[in-house]
């Protein structure tokens, strides 16, 4: 056997373990997440990084919000896993956020009322298009990360998308749009 050969062989296996336990740990996630150990994220940080999806994904008539479909965890799980440069940013990005929070109303961001959170992150989001301070940039990675926990959780899938799974169908009546008919 080729040294490179072998150097992928065992890169792949290293590969494997890591990613048997990531998926371990989702399911973890999904099934028991009171259970589940922080493994990047300080308490602090991830009361940060809940009261952060929450207001992106508040809970509403329709479904729970991000703090109930355990977003946070989902974070905590993703960034523990991730290169140190994805560390680096959700370090830097949490500080922003407590920073302008501190500005703005003298104390972190998971401190503040739902208002004034609220008003952070329109700050945060203003220029989402075309960032330009730390805020606005890591803006954008907190709503991307954020939506993925939520939507691949069950409340997200279940409870907001309401998916009932994949399902047969006995017949197939096509669109009923009248602008659609064939005529």
């Amino acid at each position: 056997m080729q040294r490179r050969s072998a150097i992928k062989l065992i890169a792949a296996g290293l590969l494997a373990d890591r990613l048997e336990a990531v998926n371990g740990h989702l399911i973890q996630l999904s099934s028991a997440p009171e259970s589940y150990n922080l493994q990047f994220f300080t308490p602090v940080q991830d009361q940060t990084i809940a009261a952060l999806a929450e207001t992106i994904i508040p809970a509403d008539g329709h479904s729970p919000g991000a703090r109930q479909a355990k977003v946070s965890l989902f974070i905590d799980l993703m960034v523990a896993n991730s290169a140190p440069a994805a560390k680096e940013t959700w370090t830097h990005g949490l500080a922003a956020f407590d920073t302008e929070a501190h500005h703005l109303y003298g104390s972190e961001f998971a401190r503040l009322t739902a208002d004034q959170q609220r008003a952070v992150m329109t700050i945060a989001a203003r220029n989402e298009q075309n960032p330009s301070t730390p805020l606005e940039h890591f803006f954008a990675t907190l709503k991307l990360m954020t939506l993925n926990g939520y939507y691949t959780s069950p409340t997200g899938i279940h409870t907001d998308l309401q998916y009932k799974g994949n399902t047969a169908l006995p017949n197939y009546y096509g669109c009923t749009h009248p602008e659609h008919s064939a005529t």
